[in-house]
């Protein structure tokens, strides 16, 4: 029964069951959040809550920041920091719905 339980445990990661934010597969993810609670900060690189975060957006992208600090940096030269189509695992991410 334990070497059951041992081999349904890592099945799950191999299926994609984890919660862990290292399963994010692209930049766009992290940074977006995609199927978390938290995203990355794109210009100091912390994760951050979703629910705590400074949430500013950029050509139709909710962006998640540390802080103010963080976001106004970020506004004053967005091109390095931004997500690119490149970045992103799905084009419709790009999308003023996605939140």
């Amino acid at each position: 029964m334990r070497c059951l339980t041992l081999l349904g445990v890592a099945a799950l990661s191999f299926l994609g069951c984890s919660s862990s934010p290292d399963r994010w597969e692209t930049r766009g993810d992290r940074v977006l959040g995609i199927g978390s609670d938290s995203a990355e900060d794109p210009v100091s690189g912390a994760s951050v809550s979703k629910k705590k975060a400074v949430k500013r957006e950029y050509r139709g992208t909710t962006y998640y920041f540390g802080s103010s600090t963080t976001a106004a940096t970020f506004f004053q030269n967005p091109e390095p920091y931004a997500l690119h189509e490149s970045d992103r695992n799905d084009p419709g991410l790009d999308r003023s719905d996605v939140r």
